[in-house]
C-alpha cells in the first residue's frame, strides 16, 4: 500500500467518524425536544384534568344549592302573604301605627313560622359552606377570569344569609316596637323579597356558568 492510499484511508476514516456523531449530537438533540414536549404535553393534560374535574364538583354543588334553595324561599313567600294579611287586618281596624301588621304578625305567629324556615335554611347550611370552601380553593387554582365565578357563588350564598337574618328578625316577639332602631331595623328586614331572591338565583347561576362555558372551551381547544 502505498503512502497515498494510506492517507486516503485515513481521512476516510476520520470522515466517517465525524459524520456518525453528527448524526449521533442531531439524534440526541432531536430525542430532547421531543421529551420536553411529551413532558409539556402531558403537564398541561395533568393541570387541564384537575380543573375539569374541580369545575365539575363546583358545577354539582351551586346547581344543588340553588335547589335547596326553593323550599326557604317559597316559605319567605308564604311568611310576606300572612304579613299582608295581618296588615290589612290592622288597616280595617283603623289602627294608625307604623308596621302595626307586621308587628302583629311577628307576635302572633312569628315564632312559628321561624322554626320552620330555620329548619328549611338549616338542610342548605352545609351546601353553602361546599360552595363556599370551593369557591376559595378555586382562586389558587390559576383560571382565567376566575373572579366573575367567585363573585357568583357569593352572591348565591348571600340570599341564604338574607334569609337567616329574615328568620331571626321575625322570631323576636318581645322587641320594643316603639324603639326608633328596631323599627328602621324591621324596615330593612321587610325588604327581603322572595321574588328578589329568586331573580339573584338566576342571575348569579347565569353568570357562574357563562364562567364555565368558557372554562371548559378553553380547556378542551
Amino acid at each position: 500500500m502505498s503512502i497515498i492510499n494510506y492517507f486516503e484511508q485515513i481521512v476516510k476514516a476520520v470522515k466517517s467518524v465525524s459524520w456518525l456523531t453528527t448524526l449521533s449530537t442531531i439524534a440526541s438533540i432531536w430525542v430532547a425536544i421531543i421529551a420536553t414536549r411529551a413532558l409539556s404535553t402531558w403537564k398541561y393534560q395533568i393541570r387541564a384534568q384537575k380543573h375539569m374535574e374541580f369545575m365539575d364538583e363546583l358545577t354539582d354543588t351551586v346547581h344543588e344549592y340553588i335547589q335547596a334553595m326553593e323550599a326557604p324561599s317559597q316559605m319567605l313567600e308564604f311568611v310576606k302573604l300572612g304579613i299582608q294579611t295581618h296588615s290589612e287586618i290592622e288597616a280595617l281596624q283603623g289602627k294608625n301605627i307604623k308596621n302595626a301588621g307586621v308587628i302583629s304578625y311577628i307576635k302572633k305567629q312569628g315564632k312559628a313560622d321561624q322554626i320552620q324556615l330555620i329548619e328549611y335554611l338549616d338542610k342548605v347550611r352545609s351546601i353553602k359552606s361546599r360552595m363556599n370552601s370551593l369557591a376559595v380553593k378555586g382562586q389558587v387554582l390559576g383560571f382565567n377570569n376566575y373572579k366573575q365565578c367567585y363573585d357568583a357563588c357569593i352572591m348565591l350564598a348571600w340570599s341564604h344569609s338574607q334569609l337567616e337574618a329574615f328568620a331571626v328578625f321575625i322570631g323576636s316577639t318581645n322587641l320594643n316596637w316603639q324603639n326608633q332602631k328596631v323599627q328602621q331595623t324591621l324596615d330593612k328586614i321587610m325588604t327581603v323579597d322572595a321574588k328578589a331572591i329568586k331573580e339573584n338565583l338566576e342571575k348569579q347561576n347565569s353568570a357562574f356558568l357563562k364562567f364555565v362555558k368558557q372554562t371548559y372551551q378553553t380547556l378542551l381547544t
